[in-house]
């Protein structure tokens, strides 16, 4: 009884725009191939290209473009001019050989420029991953250069001795610290529009005190105009951070920020209104807050989720006490329990793990301004607005620069 034949291996090869004289004995050698019109991109790195050109006529017809073929080529054609084959290099073609070239030499050939492809391909990828993980450095160190004041050495020697304290790859820790600088900034922006819902209902509370002289007048209506423009460029900054992610989340914050622009622009005032309307922003970035802390963990960039709240807990705080002044039969019910809400949350963030020359001087600022605060809403009704306002101003002002100093911490950018 006879024993089978050998199967011979299978190379897959595409001739192009025809399979030459020696493709059966290329099949016999087992190729297998498929014609197409033009080698392309859909190609790349699929397999091999036989590009065949029986006379001049047809060569020249490939001579004309400047595109790259998009696939590892290998000419059988008359010989080309060397200007031609640098152009023919130039589009990707690896190899040349006559066209009578017999269908053994041809299958050697082919094999060729299939493992030379495969090694180019390789040798292409790790430059690209060499080029990329240098943007990731360059970034880390502009990053840590804008927040730590520092020059680019100094920068990179802290990503050095960063990844050396942690036996991790230099691009690692790159990475690391770019991821960790997005999300702390994604965190910052969501957490500002809650505090931005709650301070746009102040300031058109404020607006509306009959008591608010002409040049106050205008600075509030600034104040309200700044912070709208915030809300909304916070908006599209976020779209840039998450890149399609938490669409439907930043898609409610978005939808609830239209509703309230809607109120605070109708004519005449209605503070009711744009109160509900500020509740649902509150509400949705929240929502997009709670996503983002959720992927901070336990690492000390989560946070700043904490210190963020307390910005729209001292403007909640600052619009209940307003809303109590201006609008007859408001509920103040929400001034004493948002006093309660800001002290519990503002000792939680003093008995976090956090440390650092700017942030204790950032802490006694905080301090300050909420006793300013305090005494506003303790003073009679006739100058309460007043210095309620200037005393949530002062300790809006105290908190971001808090939020500014945790975010150029050591602690929360390396993690």
């Amino acid at each position: 009884m006879s024993e089978p034949a050998p199967v011979s291996p299978s190379f897959p090869l595409i001739c192009c725009p025809n399979p030459p004289p020696q493709a059966a004995a290329l099949g016999g050698m087992g190729w297998v191939w498929r014609t197409v019109a033009e080698p392309s991109s859909a190609d790349a790195g699929a397999t091999v290209v036989l590009l065949w050109c029986a006379d001049r006529t047809a060569l020249a017809q490939w001579l004309g473009g400047d595109r790259p073929f998009g696939a590892p080529v290998l000419l059988l054609s008359p010989p080309p001019t060397a200007d031609e084959r640098r152009l023919l290099l130039s589009r990707g073609v690896l190899q040349w050989l006559p066209s009578q070239t017999d269908a053994t030499a041809l299958h050697e050939a082919l094999l060729w420029v299939q493992d030379l492809a495969t090694q180019l391909q390789a040798r292409d990828s790790a430059a690209l991953a060499r080029l990329e993980e240098r943007k990731w450095t360059e970034r880390a160190k502009g990053l840590l250069m804008q927040a730590r004041g520092i020059d680019e050495a100094a920068a990179f020697a802290l990503l050095r001795s960063t990844a050396m304290q942690t036996q991790a790859k230099l691009p690692e820790v790159a990475r690391g610290v770019v991821h960790t600088s997005e999300l702390a900034e994604a965190l910052e922006r969501a957490g500002a529009q809650r505090m931005l819902s709650q301070r746009l209902v102040k300031l058109q509370a404020l607006r509306q005190w009959p008591r608010l002289s002409p040049p106050e007048r205008r600075e509030c209506q600034l104040l309200l105009d700044t912070s709208a423009e915030r809300v909304a460029g916070n908006l599209t900054r976020l779209a840039e951070l998450l890149r399609h992610d938490l669409v439907d989340e930043l898609a409610a914050v978005s939808a609830a920020w239209t509703q309230l622009h809607v109120a605070l622009t109708a004519r005449p005032p209605d503070l009711t209104r744009s109160d509900r309307a500020a509740q649902r922003l509150l509400e949705a970035s929240e929502v997009l807050v709670a996503k983002l802390s959720e992927r901070a963990g336990q690492r000390p960039v989560g946070l700043l989720a904490q210190v963020t709240r307390l910005r729209l807990l001292s403007q909640r705080l600052a619009k209940e006490g307003l809303l109590s002044q201006v609008l007859p039969g408001h509920d103040a019910s929400g001034l004493t329990a948002g006093l309660d809400e800001f002290l519990k949350a503002y000792e939680q963030v003093r008995a976090a793990p956090l440390a650092g020359p700017a942030l204790q001087p950032a802490f006694a600022a905080v301090d300050e301004a909420w006793l300013v605060l305090l005494r506003g809403l303790r003073v009679e009704q006739g100058d309460a607005v007043q210095r309620m306002h200037q005393g949530s101003e002062r300790l809006l002002q105290a908190l971001e620069a808090l939020i500014r100093a945790l975010q150029g911490s050591l602690q929360l950018i390396l993690g």
